[in-house]
C-alpha cells in the first residue's frame, strides 16, 4: 500500500467520523434510550472501522497495536451500551472516559513518529491534548455525569477527531505519487 492509499483511508475515516460524530450531536435529543442506541452504534462502527484499518495499515501505522487494542476496546464497549444500556452505567461511562484517555495517546504517539513525513502533525497534538482533556472531564465527573453530557462529549471528540484526519490528509495529499 502507497502513501497515497494510506492517505486515502485517513481521509475516509476522517469522513466516517465526522458523519458519526454530527449523528451523535443531532440525533440524540429524541429521548434517553437514543443516547445509548446512538452512542453504542458508533462506537461499534468505529470501532470494527479501527480494527480493520488497523490490520491494512499496520505497515504504515507506526503504533499498530495500540491502534488494535483501541478498536477492539470501542467495539466492545458499543456492544456493552448496546445490550446492558441502563445497568452499570457509571462503569461504562468510566471505560468511555478511558478509553478516550489511550486514544489520545495514540493520537500523540501517531503525530510525534510522523511529524518529519506529514504536514500539519501539529493538529493531531492537538487533537490528542483534546481527547485527553474530554476523557479526564468524564472520569472526574463520574458522580454526576449525565448519559447525556458523556454522548455530547463523546460526539464532540469524534468530530473534532474526523475534522483532524480529512485536514491531514488533504495537507499530504499532494506530497506523494501512485
Amino acid at each position: 500500500m502507497s502513501e497515497k492509499k494510506f492517505l486515502n483511508c485517513i481521509m475516509v475515516e476522517g469522513f466516517v467520523l465526522m458523519i458519526i460524530g454530527l449523528c451523535i450531536l443531532i440525533l440524540p435529543k429524541l429521548t434517553s434510550l437514543s443516547f445509548a442506541v446512538m452512542l453504542s452504534a458508533a462506537f461499534i462502527i468505529y470501532g470494527i472501522y479501527k480494527t480493520i484499518s488497523s490490520f491494512v495499515n499496520k505497515n504504515y501505522h507506526p503504533c499498530f497495536l495500540l491502534s488494535l487494542v483501541s478498536g477492539i476496546l470501542l467495539a466492545t464497549l458499543g456492544i456493552l451500551i448496546l445490550f446492558v444500556p441502563n445497568v452499570s452505567l457509571l462503569w461504562l461511562i468510566a471505560l468511555i472516559g478511558v478509553y478516550f484517555l489511550l486514544d489520545s495517546i495514540n493520537t500523540t504517539a501517531f503525530a510525534v513518529q510522523l511529524k518529519s513525513v506529514y504536514n500539519m502533525w501539529g493538529a493531531k497534538c492537538i487533537t490528542a491534548i483534546i481527547l485527553f482533556l474530554i476523557g479526564i472531564a468524564i472520569i472526574l465527573g463520574l458522580p454526576v455525569m449525565s448519559f447525556w453530557m458523556v454522548t455530547m462529549l463523546s460526539g464532540i471528540a469524534i468530530l473534532i477527531k474526523g475534522m483532524t484526519k480529512i485536514a491531514l490528509a488533504l495537507v499530504n495529499k499532494n506530497n506523494y505519487t501512485l
